[in-house]
């Protein structure tokens, strides 16, 4: 206990160390701001001051030339306008100091700045919320690199195990069309259990199908009678499954499944587990859609090459004959069929034979 509570004071302690650094980060980034927006102003001060000190070197410039035209200048306005010109400049010098000062002040700001961010990056990685983002982040990478279906089932049962706290055995059901099956497991007990519940139709496998999660803290357990104490027999004591909706509800409505993680003793799944098993569930269920979306599209691919191939081997097929035999379309593909009905051979086979030999076979009906 002594310990469990000075773990707790010192995630307490981390908790508010880092709402004092975000409180002070937030207040350094609101007064940048304000220095910015102060800078500005400055810097547009000093842009029209630019602008007059411009205009007005340029009138005197030209008040110079027309009084000189008219013979009209007095003694002594030379000098004063030379003063005021030196005065003018020391002016720019000073202003384009204070400028430089405050674009120095601006680097140390954005400098600040970046550090502080950084340092906020450093503590979010530090928090389990977001350390725990970052590893999902990962595990959903390595589930979309499986090349198959099957491939990316195997690969949640392994990330299961060692994700959530407490799982030792892990498996994933499939539902299709009211028939359940086991498409992976990491050990043989954990089939054994899928292979219980099947069985006595009923269990949190089972269940899970059509519920986000299912809980079975110990076994047996009053929910499932005939399961009774039945997974024990395998070594498996408590249990949680959860729903993978491993398929479009619009595409595949046949289609569902579960993810169920199994331990040997009883309670072993603590809230915290049950939860992280809930987000894993969720990815797992993303890229489990995505990928056997992208499996059947392949298949759609394959199918639809081999249907063009095998119409277009057919349509050479088809003009030899009509060729040979001085015989209608219908005719040549009639012979084709009937051909293929005696060699009991499928019709792309015979068509391409044919293609490539220029024979059909010995008993060809060329009537």
């Amino acid at each position: 206990m002594i310990d469990d509570l000075s773990g707790d004071e010192r995630r307490w302690a981390a908790d508010k160390r880092d709402f004092v650094a975000d409180c002070r980060d937030d207040i350094a980034d609101e007064r940048d701001a304000k220095a910015d927006a102060r800078d500005a102003t400055a810097d547009e001060r000093d842009r029209v001051a630019d602008e007059r000190e411009a205009a007005l070197d340029d009138w005197e410039r030209r008040w110079d030339g027309r009084a000189m035209q008219l013979g009209v200048l007095p003694d002594g306005t030379q000098h004063e306008r030379d003063q005021a010109a030196v005065q003018r400049a020391e002016a720019r010098i000073s202003q384009e100091s204070q400028r430089q000062e405050r674009e120095d002040c601006r680097v140390e700001r954005d400098t600040s700045s970046a550090r502080r961010k950084q340092a906020t990056k450093r503590r979010q990685a530090a928090t389990p919320h977001t350390a725990l983002a970052m590893a999902f982040a990962e595990i959903t990478r390595h589930l979309y690199e499986a090349d198959t279906f099957d491939e990316v089932l195997s690969r949640i049962t392994e990330v299961a195990v060692s994700t959530i706290a407490g799982c030792q055995l892990a498996s994933t059901t499939l539902r299709e069309d009211s028939v359940f099956r086991t498409a992976a497991s990491t050990h043989a007990e954990a089939t054994e259990v899928d292979q219980a519940q099947y069985q006595t139709s009923e269990g949190p496998c089972l269940n899970a199908v059509e519920n986000a999660m299912v809980n079975a803290s110990a076994f047996p357990d009053d929910r499932w009678p005939r399961l009774a104490a039945r997974p024990t027999e395998s070594g498996v004591h408590s249990a949680v499954s959860y729903r993978l909706a491993v398929a479009v509800p619009l595409t595949d409505a046949s289609l569902a499944g579960s993810l169920n993680s199994y331990a040997t003793s009883q309670h072993a799944f603590d809230v915290e587990a049950r939860e992280i098993g809930l987000v894993l569930a969720a990815h797992a269920s993303v890229v489990a859609r995505a990928i056997r979306e992208r499996t059947t599209l392949e298949q759609l691919g394959r199918q639809l090459h081999e249907a063009l191939s095998s119409r277009d081997v057919i349509g050479q097929a088809k003009g030899i004959l009509m060729e040979r035999l001085r015989i209608t379309p219908e005719d040549a593909f009639d012979a084709l069929r009937r051909t293929s009905q005696r060699l009991n051979l499928k019709l792309r086979e015979i068509a391409q034979k044919l293609a490539e030999t220029g024979e059909l076979g010995d008993d060809t009906d060329r009537s």
